[in-house]
């Protein structure tokens, strides 16, 4: 036998490949495991001996499910996605929250949470695909969500003596508490679990199908009755991507042009048929030109001219449909309530807590601050700095424009190809809820603006965002320390 031959076979590769070669890494990693699977056996035990049979096949189908998710993660996710935006499933009522209505969770907020929970499992036992580099999201999501848990707390101990402790309701505190943790989650889910290029092109699909089935079917005046509740704002993904089809020089000239037509129904049903709306129209015009501004910013400034000729050419039914009809509707009120807003901030402040807008402003400051008698504050922004103050609202902010830098840094330094498309589309999107969420709760909902049907729809930006970052992190290549992505 020659030495190299000799070598190999008794090289540490070797013997690690034979079961025979035991580090001090492989015995920490075995011994925690025996440990794991010992002390969930006692467990298991103890409740089987001391809970009723229901329970115990109960949480035997329950831990049955969890095996064949965390198998099966990738596609779970995807038939996730394909059907959280419809608010069907709603459980029997678990909050009253004060409005006389007892509101339970949907499958989009309950699939979401299981799900969750897999992917802490698959988290602590190291099965998520790996590496995973830092993104503009994840410190500064921690820390927010960490705040959260600390407004919660600090709004149950030093409650307004002026404000009766009656209608403080603990179970709307922990919903909207509950879907911030939910949010982000989702975004995890996306970012950290897709393990190669042919699941990652998969779940892009199955979002642009979600999405592209809420355009055309609002199109059609919903021919088929299962809806989003805001579905505008799923315009905005399949509308800036037929925009970048149609700026593409490589594709053929009437697959560009269809692109285009796409992109001017999509213009014209959100943003001339319901242009009473403001949300919604405000959202993909937004979207759009924060794509053109990227891609081709000479083009943005002729559709930029465009639109200003078209506002001035219909500015008699443009005061009439929107400025006349908003007035009319209490979309002026927003103002009122933004400035109500500050005035919470400045006098608590980490704000009156989640979840406690409509108890403090319904029961006490609504007349006297003159803020109206809303339950919720109708935009993302003030609610955060209404219910969250000053350093909550910094906290989320930092979130979204550290996570929106980064995407754009990401989309830099990919190289061409349909990974670089889509994070262009993400950050067009990004762009157009946050401008929407001035006037609306649209980045993550409140209890009391319907906020548990309505998550149905908000979750999706998460879940863009979080693609993105799997985008990034699967399709990209290492450039330089500040993006951080991986080859």
């Amino acid at each position: 036998m020659q030495d190299s031959e000799r070598i190999n076979l008794t090289s540490p590769a070797n013997e690690r490949s034979s079961g025979a070669y035991w580090t001090p890494e492989r015995v920490a990693v075995v011994s925690r495991n025996v440990l794991l699977i010992t002390i969930g056996g006692i467990i298991a035990g103890l409740f089987a001996v001391n809970a009723q049979l229901y329970y115990v096949a109960l949480v035997i189908g329950g831990a049955v499910l969890a095996l064949l998710v965390a198998w099966q993660y990738e596609a779970v996710l995807t038939v996730y996605i394909l059907v959280a935006f419809v608010p069907w499933g709603q459980t029997p009522g678990i909050a009253v929250g004060g409005s006389g209505m007892s509101k339970g969770i949907f499958v989009s907020e309950a699939m979401l949470g299981f799900m969750i929970v897999v992917w802490a499992g698959k988290y602590l036992l190291r099965s998520l695909p790996v590496p995973r580099p830092p993104t503009g999201f994840y410190k500064a999501a921690g820390l927010y969500l960490a705040y959260c848990v600390i407004n919660v707390v600090n709004s149950f101990i030093f409650w307004d003596a002026s404000v009766d402790r009656i209608y403080q309701k603990p179970a709307v505190n922990a919903i909207d508490l509950g879907m911030r943790f939910l949010s982000v989650g989702a975004l995890l889910l996306m970012a950290t679990t897709i393990r190669n290029k042919v699941w990652l092109r998969r779940v892009t699909i199955g979002l642009f199908l979600a999405a592209t089935y809420n355009t055309l079917n609002a199109m059609t005046g919903q021919f088929i009755p299962f809806q989003a509740p805001w579905w505008p704002f799923f315009t905005m993904l399949p509308a800036c991507y037929c925009c970048l089809l149609a700026l593409d020089n490589n594709l053929p000239t009437n697959k560009r042009v269809l692109a285009g037509a796409f992109v001017a129904a999509c213009v014209f049903v959100v943003a001339w048929l319901n242009i009473g709306w403001v949300s919604g129209w405000l959202a993909l015009l937004t979207s759009l030109a924060v794509v053109l501004v990227i891609k081709n910013r000479k083009l943005f400034v002729i559709a930029a001219v465009a639109l200003g000729i078209f506002v001035i050419a219909a500015w008699p039914v443009l005061q009439v449909k929107v400025i006349k009809e908003s007035k009319e509707g209490g979309d002026y009120d927003r103002f009122s309530l933004m400035a109500g807003a500050v005035k919470y901030a400045t006098t608590f402040p980490l704000g009156v807590g989640l979840g406690n807008y409509r108890t403090y402003n319904t029961y006490h400051y609504g007349e006297k601050w003159g803020t109206k008698s809303y339950t919720s504050a109708h935009g993302t922004y003030s609610q955060a700095l209404s219910e969250t103050g000053f350093p909550g609202l910094i906290m989320f902010g930092a979130m979204l424009l550290g996570g929106f830098a980064w995407l754009v840094r990401g989309y830099h330094s990919l190289p061409e190809g349909y990974s670089k498309t889509f994070l262009l589309v993400a950050i067009g999107q990004m762009a157009g809820i946050g401008a929407a969420a001035l006037v609306g709760d649209y980045i993550i909902p409140s209890y009391h603006n319907g906020g548990l049907g309505t998550f149905s729809t908000t979750v999706y930006s998460w879940l863009i965002w979080g693609l993105a970052i799997a985008h990034v992190r699967i399709s990209g290549k290492q450039t330089d320390g500040s993006v951080g992505i991986d080859s």
